[in-house]
């Protein structure tokens, strides 16, 4: 076992400094490490066999997840000693991201004839199974009102347009006894310059559709008749931020190590931000951090583009340039590749953005790229995030269009990062909306689940590679979240929010020969979680019984905490081992994120949910975020549980450090409602 350990620091050592450096002994070469959703799914467990580490370790990614694996590698020259704190988590400090949500978007077609149309909807949860569109557009294609109408905002409580024609409240998913329809009789209302429409459902399961040009002078009234269809898109709101730590071999850096988000809002230069950065990251409001100060700072805060940034974003090694999707709800969308300004006025806060190379005279490159299978006549939205492979700089992206059933794209970009232009590459169609893709480079394939409930995956070989689609594990399912990866054992995981009957775990090996279902609670269509597996650290170190964690929907609607073993051929058992209930109502839970803290010999387990949390002591009643120990086993989760409030629940965590520098051992994410990026403690590290 010590060959083989001194063989993998070896390894990334050759790695990770170039031969010219190698050469000039006296020079500090920076070691930098990126966390972000790709390393979440893309995972590397250790092997003990070394012809499988040999071969994983020209991988970038592999090297990646060593260091994210082994953080008490980090920052050597700071010492390691006890650092004791409180048992509570705390907020070391949050910000604002300005008017905006970490919520689902929709898509929605009518057919109330002879008015039929499309649109888009941006929302807020406001609990209870509800949300409120906030923003939206109307695109009315036959009958009396062709055009375009955007959404006038209102609500939740019923509100008069301000012709004076109709009660509206932007509420989708009201509370009937079925949700169908899922508009209550006040509706959606847009309107342009001349125009109000309003669109409403009733019990019956029937839609009205009206227009008024006056104050009570309606010219359309079609009632109860027609459909309206609402799709989740794809990721269900969830979203990462991103972490960058500039060299991991000296001192955590209070300037160059940065975190970095998309917004889902619309930019405006001199305004609302769709891509924000921060750094003096390790200080807090106390002002008795490692960083000077009593918070982050703005790094960066630019107006990329004119659409939003719905979904997590992806870093490059070194840390300069960031990868990500501009999705307009118009129906189309762009993949970025942006490199950081270095000079000039780069922003000074989510509110106060720059246009990237423009505005402030800063030198930023921003990169656009149409997501067009044939170069704009056919428009393809996007809410899903890119996956890189450091190997060959190309990313995989995903498009979609929910006409005619649901189909999409998925693209090969090259030239991602450095100095090239990003081109496509190719481009296949796919026969139903999928989820953001992830790449295995063992099997060399791009996986990713559909809106047909099934594990595709596209092998990147040729010009024009076809779809591989897998068995149908769950008919009629909508959720559409990114599958997880074990490039060491060859195994896929996916989850899905219902078969008909139950919500679903899938373990499947990368052939797809097979799979393994488990039901990790009852099936529903209020939420599009789970969102995603992790596994406790005996999975990962090979050392202990194995674990897969997922936050399930328990009843439905009831976030539930699932652990689910495996046999000793590293087959998922086809049952869950331990289950806990993560809130005592009606909610929504986030992903769950696994870190081992080997300064205190401590895993620990970090799960959201958006409201009715169980744990009462520090998160409230609401939304909260929880930090569970599992490093004895299945946690226990009740009223004293560690928890903090999280407004609207929590986006996707990205765990930091286990330093003993004053809050250098943090974990970083959004709160889906009030808009806050947030830099809260870890509980319990000693």
């Amino acid at each position: 076992m010590k060959v083989l350990v001194a063989a993998i620091v070896g390894s990334l050592v050759l790695h990770l400094s170039s031969p010219e450096m190698r050469c000039q002994s006296t020079v500090h070469v920076p070691v930098g490490v990126a966390s972000d959703w790709t390393h979440r799914h893309a995972l590397f467990p250790f092997s003990g066999n070394l012809a499988v580490t040999t071969r994983l370790q020209n991988d970038p990614r592999w090297a990646q997840n060593w260091f994210l694996r082994h953080r008490e590698t980090w920052w050597p020259v700071r010492p390691r000693v006890a650092f004791l704190r409180s048992e509570e988590d705390q907020r070391d400090w949050n910000v604002s991201l300005g008017k905006t949500t970490f919520e689902p978007l929709f898509d929605y077609t009518f057919d109330i004839t002879p008015e039929t149309g499309y649109g888009s909807l941006n929302t807020t949860d406001e609990l209870n199974g509800e949300y409120m569109a906030t923003v939206g557009t109307l695109a009315v294609t036959a009958g009396s009102d062709i055009g375009s109408y955007t959404l006038y905002p209102g609500g939740p409580g019923r509100t008069t347009s301000p012709l004076g024609s109709f009660y509206y409240d932007d509420l989708l998913f009201p509370s009937y006894p079925t949700l169908n329809p899922p508009l209550d009789v006040d509706g959606l209302l847009f309107v342009s310059s001349k125009m109000e429409i309003n669109i409403w459902g009733n019990s019956a399961g029937n839609y009205s559709y009206y227009d008024s040009a006056s104050g009570g002078a309606y010219g359309t009234q079609l009632t109860e008749t027609g459909t309206v269809t609402f799709n989740v898109d794809p990721d269900g709101g969830q979203t990462y931020p991103a972490k960058y730590v500039f060299d991991v071999t000296a001192s955590p850096s209070c300037t160059s190590d940065f975190v970095v988000i998309g917004i889902p809002a619309a930019p405006a230069p001199g305004g609302q931000a769709n891509i924000v950065g921060y750094n003096n990251l390790y200080s807090s409001s106390a002002g008795t951090g490692y960083c000077s100060g009593t918070g982050p700072k703005v790094m960066f805060a630019y107006a990329s583009g004119s659409g939003e940034v719905p979904a997590s974003v992806t870093l490059s090694l070194n840390g300069k340039q960031i990868a990500y999707i501009e999705t307009l709800l118009t129906g189309s969308s762009y993949f970025h590749v942006l490199s950081l300004g270095t000079t000039g006025t780069n922003g000074t806060g989510a509110t106060a953005a720059v246009v990237p190379g423009s505005t402030g005279g800063n030198n930023a490159l921003d990169n656009r790229l149409l997501l067009s299978p044939d170069g704009g006549t056919t428009n393809q939205s996007s809410t899903t995030a890119p996956f890189v492979d450091y190997t060959s700089n190309a990313a995989y992206v995903t498009t979609y269009s929910w006409a005619s059933g649901g189909s999409g794209y998925l693209y090969k970009i090259s030239n991602v990062f450095g100095n090239g232009t990003p081109a496509i590459v190719w481009s296949t169609k796919i026969s139903a909306v999928p989820s953001s893709p992830v790449y295995d480079t063992i099997s060399n394939k791009v996986f990713f689940t559909d809106s047909n409930g099934r594990i595709d995956y596209v092998t990147d070989s040729g010009s024009s590679p076809a779809v591989t689609y897998g068995a149908v594990l769950a008919s009629g399912a909508t959720s559409l979240n990114a599958v997880t990866v074990d490039s060491v054992n060859e195994m896929v995981y996916a989850t899905f929010n219902t078969n008909g009957s139950h919500s679903l775990v899938v373990q499947a090996p990368t052939s797809l020969a097979s799979h393994v279902s488990v039901s990790v609670g009852t099936g529903t269509t209020t939420y599009t979680g789970p969102y995603g597996v992790d596994f406790n650290n005996a999975w990962y170190t090979g050392a202990g019984t194995p674990l897969l964690y997922v936050a399930g929907t328990g009843t439905g609607t009831l976030p539930t905490l699932y652990s689910v073993g495996f046999n000793a051929s590293g087959v998922l058992n086809a049952s869950v081992a331990s289950s806990t209930a993560l809130a005592t109502g009606m909610a929504d839970a986030s992903a769950v994120t696994e870190f081992y803290n080997a300064a205190s010999a401590k895993d620990l387990l970090f799960a959201g949910v958006t409201n009715h949390c169980v744990a009462t002591t520090g998160g409230g009643t609401a939304g909260c975020v929880m930090s569970l120990n599992i490093t004895a086993g299945f946690p226990t989760v009740n009223a004293s549980t560690t928890a903090i409030a999280a407004t609207g629940g929590s986006s996707g965590l990205i765990v930091d450090n286990d330093s003993s520098d004053a809050q250098a051992s943090s974990v970083y994410y959004a709160t889906k409602t009030g808009a806050t990026l947030v830099k809260a403690t870890q509980s319990g590290l000693q």
